[in-house]
């Protein structure tokens, strides 16, 4: 948010704080736009059940996997990244759900053999399982992982390229 420091701003997916959910400087978010399911966005007024945080809070969650279908799947390719989603009723008589989705910079893969710098790229993967315990109650258990290299360096120089990995993997069970 304007104004407010990254300890100011509080970022929840599926109940887990994403300490950055920014990618490439800014210019992609950590969520990926074809599994979102609802977001809210609080710019003040909260509740201090979310700690000491002054500026904002954005409350982002997941869909469930399609429950239509055994399997199911998409890829789209966008300017800075090309993305996956493959979903699927759970076997045994439609009790649950699952979605996995994937994002990767393609561009940096090209660029860096035509310009010899390492460009910043990142790749993440989400996952999540609900499993309906009984008519009103589910289990679901997400998990996701992300990865990246956002220190540009010049692979021509006689200097080893220098590069950033950042992996973070958070995994929640909710009853």
């Amino acid at each position: 948010m304007r104004g407010g420091g990254p300890d100011q701003n509080l970022t929840v997916m599926d109940g887990v704080e994403i300490h950055d959910p920014y990618r490439l400087f800014g210019l992609t978010s950590a969520f990926n736009p074809e599994t979102i399911e609802n977001f809210e966005f609080v710019a003040g007024g909260f509740s201090p059940k979310y700690g000491d945080r002054l500026s904002s809070i954005l409350l982002v969650e997941n869909r469930a996997g399609t429950r239509a279908k055994p399997f199911a799947g998409s890829f789209s390719l966008a300017l800075t990244d090309a993305n996956f989603v493959v979903e699927g009723a759970l076997p045994g008589g439609g009790k649950g759900s699952w979605i996995v989705s994937g994002r990767r910079t393609y561009y940096d893969l090209i660029a860096n053999r035509i310009v010899g710098t390492t460009l910043p790229s990142f790749s993440d993967v989400q996952a999540k399982v609900t499993y309906d315990v009984a008519r009103i109650t589910a289990c679901r258990c997400s998990s996701w992982a992300a990865a990246s290299a956002p220190t540009p360096s010049s692979t021509r120089s006689r200097a080893r390229p220098r590069s950033a990995s950042v992996t973070r993997r958070r995994t929640t069970w909710c009853p």
